[in-house]
């Protein structure tokens, strides 16, 4: 493994019952890049970040983090932090209290310092002492990102961040994302949405039916819009 490469998979393969959800999927993903990860929906991009976080096992393949196997005790899962689809909330909760219960597991030395930083960062210091319950859609994402961030992680993987999101909403989560990313942080950032994607991302990948379909810049993937059997998934992409 090359001493860039902070995330790679080689050969994995992931089924449920007869489907299979990740095809010889083979990929790799530079220290500090923000990475886009691009498929239509169903396309196995929540099963694929499910797997290189150790959630699930692959079938068959190789994934590593940071130089070591996923399945290995010593892989560092403490230096990766998750944004999933899945609402993951306590609304009873204020913002504070909620950060609190996550910082807290991190054995973080000061806390309250540790959980005023993370509320600024993600600008929901004026909110800290309400409900969670009373936020918008929006405030409550900027919160998971918050969690997700609280162990100060390597890695940020993102599924879908902005969706269900008004444009104002997504717009301030991808210029937080983009403030992590300059200082240094890896981001895998998987959506449907290819203009979401170009806006952000140094490289992206393709994922049709579980299998890597093309990866490279932007300009890589509109030559290979040209190719007759990728224009259908592309043209889903920028719906």
């Amino acid at each position: 493994m090359q001493s860039n490469e902070i995330i790679k998979m080689n050969g994995v393969n992931k089924s449920y019952g007869g489907r299979q959800a990740v095809r010889d999927l083979n990929l790799s993903v530079a220290k500090g890049e923000f990475f886009g990860f691009l498929g239509p929906n169903g396309a196995g991009k929540t099963t694929t970040i499910r797997l290189m976080t150790g959630i699930l096992k692959p079938d068959t393949g190789e994934i590593e983090i940071s130089g070591k196997p996923v399945s290995e005790k010593s892989h560092r899962s403490d230096k990766i932090g998750v944004l999933s689809e899945s609402k993951g909330l306590y609304e009873w909760m204020t913002g504070r209290e909620f950060l609190r219960f996550f910082v807290s597991l991190y054995g973080v030395k000061n806390l309250n310092g540790r959980i005023d930083e993370l509320l600024a960062a993600v600008g929901l210091a004026d909110r800290a002492d309400s409900p969670v319950l009373s936020y918008s859609r929006g405030m409550k994402q900027r919160l998971k990102l918050a969690r997700a961030i609280a162990n100060d992680p390597e890695i940020l993987f993102l599924d879908e961040p902005t969706l269900g999101l008004d444009p104002q909403g997504q717009e301030d989560i991808q210029r937080l994302l983009k403030k992590m990313n300059d200082k240094g942080m890896t981001i895998f950032y998987s959506s449907h949405l290819l203009h979401e994607v170009s806006r952000l991302c140094n490289r992206m990948a393709v994922i049709a039916d579980g299998a890597l379909v093309a990866d490279g810049t932007l300009e890589d993937l509109r030559r290979q819009t040209k190719k007759e059997d990728l224009r259908d998934i592309f043209l889903a992409l920028t719906k």
